[in-house]
């Protein structure tokens, strides 16, 4: 009976963070599954995207009835950044399910390093003003390999992680795309999109190998947690100075980070 109260709990705090910021997803979600529900890494990502997909559905929906999406721009992200989702997601599971368990440990401690510095370069894109850059955007001076190169990785990030949904997928928009006007409502419709392929890519070949790598209930009453969360948080968020709130969410991150290696210490 503790443990789903620690779930909704968990859920809450991070719902009331995404809401008084628009940052969480992976970011945070993963080192709590990690340093508080103690999963693995891979089940942690696992579990994060479905808690993702959950928890942003219904802003998603929100976004559309307004207009405030735009479609276009989502399917050409959508494009490159598929096949790296996808199969980042079927290498990470298909390594675990085919290799010795020293292997898989030291697997389970390379998806640990690629969360951090995901999170390290998550920070830096939260501490950066994207607006000053919003005009002088300029696509035609990248070429469009670089773009889709770009992209394909930041979706295979996705798929080893569950981090950049949102925290990275903004700036990928601004500066590959020149979306300035819709860039949030199109990266939270992408990020459903995009975490509901990894849950379903996690789940269905975890289930195949006949190992638990996403916990529908931790994200389930984590979700029920965040929608509570998320509205007290949006809340608040109308009063407090928007470069405060980065400047929280950033000394979490670095929190986050800070145990995260005690984590992996105490575990090597």
């Amino acid at each position: 009976m503790i443990e789903p109260v620690i779930h909704v709990i968990s859920g809450a705090v991070l719902g009331f963070l995404i809401g008084l910021t628009g940052v969480g997803g992976g970011v945070l979600t993963v080192p709590v599954l990690i340093l508080v529900m103690r999963l693995d890494p891979i089940a942690a990502v696992g579990t994060a995207s479905l808690f993702s997909a959950l928890t942003k559905s219904h802003a998603a929906w929100k976004h559309y009835q307004q207009r405030t999406i735009n479609v276009e721009v989502g399917i050409r992200f959508l494009g490159p950044a598929l096949p790296g989702v996808i199969g980042a997601s079927i290498l990470v599971n298909w390594a675990r399910a085919t290799l010795s368990p020293v292997e898989v440990d030291a697997l389970q401690n390379t998806i640990r390093y690629v969360i951090i510095l995901s999170m390290g370069v998550s920070l830096v894109a939260l501490l950066s003003d994207f607006s000053r850059f919003e005009r002088r955007v300029d696509v035609s001076r990248l070429s469009r390999t670089v773009r889709i190169f770009c992209v394909f990785l930041l979706g295979a990030v996705m798929g080893a992680t569950s981090i950049g949904g949102g925290i990275l997928m903004i700036p990928a928009l601004v500066f590959f795309y020149n979306e300035t006007s819709k860039y949030v409502g199109t990266s939270i419709l992408v990020t459903v999109l995009l975490m509901l392929i990894i849950c379903a890519i996690y789940a269905f070949l975890g289930s195949q190998a006949g190992v638990a790598v996403v916990y529908w209930q931790v994200a389930g009453f984590m979700a029920l947690g965040a929608a509570v969360g998320t509205h007290y948080g949006s809340g608040l968020s109308r009063r407090v100075d928007p470069r405060l709130l980065r400047l929280v969410v950033g000394g979490v991150i670095l929190v986050a980070v800070g145990l995260m290696f005690v984590e992996m210490a105490a575990s090597s």
